[in-house]
């Protein structure tokens, strides 16, 4: 038996009452910055290092830029948060749960599901792949006796700090050189690292700044281009001792004149037009398309799961979509744990004080890939047809089916008609078995053809096919074709046409039925 722990210390409920961003009034006034505008390679430098000596700031400032002006960055962070978020969840009561235990879990299932927009906490949450950290306050309310989140509120990264001694305890920013601590129940953290290291570098946007960077110069030099390709280059000239003035609007001219194709100038002034500029865009687009591809690798894992995998095989991009399902794995165990570490555990430690941490619950998400319905139903019969054991549970698993709870529950199956509901038989041998195929509606003439048969008399009838087949089949044995068999019916039957002929092989075959079912049951019984 587990040994019993005793909760968590309680005694500190402040944020249950009050959220502690409303008692930092220092917060209330800060506005972000967007240190990606004259974004140089030293700037950037500099940011990463003061974020590593626990400012933070203009660190998340630069990450919530890049997301917003980096269109391919934020579509391959999308898909791998929103990868996550599309998983089916639920609870699993603890090992070797007693049914207190399973009720316990049926309950907090409950308490997770009244929670409003719990998928957009699990977004929310995977800003952590970013930034490394992701905080929500947590606001509560009551259910009755009970404490549950109202809601969840995001807080930007900007807002948090780690103490200079402690790299890795994320605190709030409220003007004081190591942060304010943050309250007990007061916000969910989830921590996520995409890298080794302490919060300020397990980041995953610290590998994508600088190829961020790159993309970011890579851009402005293509739109230089772009802006002078296919345009003559302007030479003013202005005559000996002109003023300031008269060569100010001489520039002025030679710059309107290559946009608007009309300007001034003083007389005794005049513009030469040169050979028009020339080069391509090629540099600049590889580079560009270095940054997006470096981009996609660190975030998905490689490139053919975006939109540069138009040139991949199928297998290669199969091999592309493992590794992406891979992270996937990652993101939500690491998630998993956070919901249960500061979610679950906290409103179990309010509304359940009583109950042994060891006997929570536990988030999960469902990780499983159903297998092909399709092999598995060709393949499975095979398996068993020559002695395989497979556990009825095994397939269920792989096939993702849940098993039925009890017999009470509803289940799909095909439908076998009894003797009772037929009341047609031959002597005990149902006439279905001839054909080997079972109809759920009988028709009429089937009916009549039964009751037909019930009255014979199973050994005259037998003896009598049997002197009917028996010689036939014995020719039709030398037959390798449909072609000689015919061939040899028409040598026993030279008066038969070929359409008679074909009427007696559907009697025959019929007949030759009946004599294998009639002799089987004389077999049995």
């Amino acid at each position: 038996m587990a040994k019993k722990r005793s909760p968590k210390n309680t005694r500190n409920r402040q944020a249950l009452e009050t959220p502690q961003s409303a008692e930092i009034a220092w917060l209330q006034h800060q506005f972000a910055d967007h240190p990606a505008r004259g974004l140089t390679p030293a700037r950037l430098h500099q940011l990463l290092t003061n974020a590593e000596q626990g400012d933070l700031m203009a660190q998340a400032d630069l990450f919530s830029d890049m997301e917003e002006r980096d269109g391919h960055l934020f579509s391959d962070m999308s898909k791998r948060k929103r990868a996550v978020t599309g998983l089916t969840w639920s609870l699993k009561p603890c090992r070797n749960a007693s049914p207190a235990d399973k009720k316990l879990a049926e309950e907090v299932l409950e308490w997770l599901e009244d929670i409003d927009g719990l998928e957009q906490v699990f977004f929310d949450a995977l800003d952590a792949i970013g930034h490394a950290y992701s905080v929500q306050e947590i606001a509560w309310g009551r259910a009755g006796a009970l404490w549950i989140p109202d809601s969840l509120e995001y807080q930007p990264p900007r807002q948090f700090q780690t103490p200079l001694l402690l790299p890795n305890e994320l605190r709030w920013r409220d003007g004081s050189v190591d942060g304010a601590e943050m309250w007990p129940f007061g916000c969910l953290v989830h921590r996520h690292s995409a890298k080794s290291g302490y919060i300020a570098r397990s980041g995953l946007h610290r590998v994508l700044s600088w190829p961020f960077l790159f993309k970011h110069y890579g851009v402005r030099d293509l739109m230089e281009f772009l802006e002078i390709y296919g345009l003559p280059m302007r030479l003013g000239k202005y005559p000996t001792g002109a003023t300031p003035e008269e060569k100010g609007t001489l520039l002025r001219a030679v710059m309107s004149i290559g946009h608007n194709a009309a300007g001034i100038i003083p007389e005794g002034m005049k513009i030469d037009f040169q050979e028009a500029a020339k080069g391509t865009s090629d540099p600049h687009m590889a580079l560009i398309e270095w940054c997006k591809k470096t981009q996609s690798k660190a975030i998905l894992g490689g490139t053919l799961t975006s939109s540069e995998g138009s040139h991949g095989t199928q297998a290669l991009g199969q091999v592309h979509n493992e590794v992406r399902r891979e992270l996937t794995e990652s993101d939500s165990l690491q998630l998993a744990r956070t919901i249960n570490q500061q979610l679950i555990v906290p409103m179990l430690q309010l509304n359940k004080p009583n109950v042994d941490p060891a006997c929570y619950p536990k988030f999960y998400f469902d990780l499983s890939q159903p297998e092909d319905i399709e092999v598995y139903s060709d393949a499975l019969p095979k398996l068993v047809s020559i002695g395989m054991k497979i556990p009825q549970q095994w397939a269920h698993e792989k096939l993702g089916i849940p098993q039925p709870e009890d017999d009470s529950v509803a289940v799909l199956g095909t439908p076998v008609p009894s003797v009772a509901a037929n009341g047609r038989q031959i002597n005990g041998l149902k006439l279905a078995a001839l054909s080997q195929q079972i109809a759920a509606t009988m028709y009429a003439d089937q009916d009549t053809l039964d009751a037909a048969l019930d009255g014979l008399d199973v050994g005259k009838l037998n003896a009598q096919t049997e002197a009917m087949i028996r010689p036939v089949l014995a020719a039709l044995s030398q037959a390798n074709t449909p072609t000689e068999a015919l061939g040899i019916l028409a040598n026993l039957h030279p008066e038969s046409s070929v359409d008679q002929l074909q009427q007696r092989m559907e009697r025959l075959l019929f007949g030759a039925e009946m004599f294998g079912a009639i002799n089987a049951r004389q077999e049995l019984s």
